[in-house]
């Protein structure tokens, strides 16, 4: 038996969830100074990275010299050990992140040998003008999509196009396979379109004007998303609890978040939504993909990053964690028809892992792998006892694994057949 611990009282909580181990059985460390050119038909400015956040931070100096891989913010099994991986928006604003481009990539990962390869970057644009408010390359040919323009942090492939949630409107689009806008829909619940502060339709008021209303906090848009397993529905996750008559969603002093259901075939959200309930209202999650059509995987996390074996004992002192990592969970979730909530059944902790084979690249911590990263945003089945976990380096903003040193992409693989089958 590899459960830790059974609910044996449902009265102690109506979301309790019984923990299972997982054990390591691959890790790739992809460099975190791992960069790419711009293509060739990209104007000048794109060539590199940066110009706009101009500063050092983990012994790494910005701008780079090309485009940054980084920040991957979700990930796709597709068979034959490809993945496909999405990068965010760049440097984490719109105001820096000016000439960060947009993309999508495709790697070969081997977790027998704990290799990588990077076969194939595709470039997200607007040269058919789809996007209905100005771009940044607005007058270039090229219309590439850059980092002040949208926010990607989800996506699924479906029928060869990239579907992909952005956190800025938030807005659900649609790419085909080279990376062309082909639509754009407004996120709506119960026919309310949602807009966080970043919503190009929403500018400062003057000071005799109201400020305009928005529903979503800045950074909590559509986070994850997954679809159903024929590929008719996606399930659009928000990071944040919604903002509603002055107040953040909650019930019974839990926040919950918002899962929306879109159809594919008639292309309008349905007005359908779950509720997936934080274990602390502070929490956010990473990532969400379906196991099956009624199960699915679902990041939960709180906003610490950091080793405790590595933690600062004095006031001001260096070279240490001061909050280091302390809630990072994977929950396998059931949507519930009749209820309308994703109710919690398993969760593995990504700070308590069996590294039995020794395959880690990292050193354990009391004999355990960890994944303290601040953000980890990636998950997906990869067969019927593994899955795939990634974390968003936020290049070079984050250092979990040691103090003052940008953190690497990183990707394990994690045996967890007791939890998948987890009922």
């Amino acid at each position: 038996m590899k459960k830790i611990f059974s609910s044996f009282c449902l009265c102690l909580s109506l979301f309790a969830a019984d923990e299972y181990r997982a054990q390591l059985d691959g890790h790739i460390v992809i460099p975190s100074e791992s960069f790419i050119n711009a293509p060739e038909d990209a104007p000048e400015i794109l060539n590199s990275t940066g110009k706009f956040a101009q500063q050092q931070k983990n012994n790494i100096t910005i701008p780079f010299k090309k485009q940054a891989l980084q920040g991957h913010s979700g990930v796709k099994y597709v068979g034959d050990n490809m993945y496909w991986v999405l990068s965010d928006n760049g440097l984490g604003t719109k105001k820096n992140s000016l000439d960060s481009m947009l993309f999508i990539h495709k790697y070969f990962f081997d977790f027998t040998q704990n290799t990588y390869k990077h076969l194939q970057t595709i470039f997200f644009n607007d040269k058919n003008k789809k996007f209905p408010y100005p771009i940044t390359l607005e007058s270039d040919k090229s219309r590439y999509l850059t980092g002040a323009d949208l926010d990607p942090e989800s996506f699924q492939v479906i029928d060869g196009n990239f579907w992909v949630g952005d956190e800025f409107g938030p807005f659900l689009l649609e790419f085909d396979s080279t990376g062309m806008l082909k639509e754009i829909f407004e996120v709506s619940l119960n026919e309310e379109v949602l807009k966080s502060p970043d919503n190009p339709t929403l500018t400062l008021p003057q000071p005799n004007e109201e400020k305009p209303l928005y529903n979503v906090k800045r950074s909590k848009g559509i986070e994850a998303m997954a679809s159903s397993q024929d590929g008719s529905k996606l399930y659009l996750l928000l990071e944040g609890a919604l903002y509603l008559n002055n107040t953040f969603e909650n019930e019974k002093d839990k926040n919950f978040l918002r899962i929306i259901e879109f159809d594919i075939k008639n292309r309008k959200f349905t007005g359908k939504s779950y509720k997936y309930f934080l274990e602390n209202n502070a929490h956010s999650i990473g990532d969400f993909n379906m196991i099956d059509e009624n199960y699915g995987l679902i990041i939960e996390r709180d906003d610490t990053e950091g080793t405790k074996d590595k933690a600062c004992k004095i006031q001001n002192q260096i070279n240490c964690f001061k909050n280091p990592a302390n809630f990072k969970r994977v929950y396998k979730i059931k949507l519930d028809e009749n209820n309308n909530v994703a109710q919690k059944i398993a969760y593995i902790d990504l700070m308590n892992i069996n590294d039995e084979n020794k395959i880690s690249q990292k050193p354990l911590v009391n004999g355990k792998f960890v994944f303290p990263f601040f953000t980890i945003e990636s998950v997906d089945i990869v067969d019927a006892t593994h899955i795939i976990v990634g974390n968003d380096n936020n290049f070079p903003f984050s250092s979990s694994r040691e103090p003052n040193k940008a953190d690497d992409n990183e990707f394990i693989l994690l045996e967890v057949k007791d939890f998948l089958n987890a009922q």
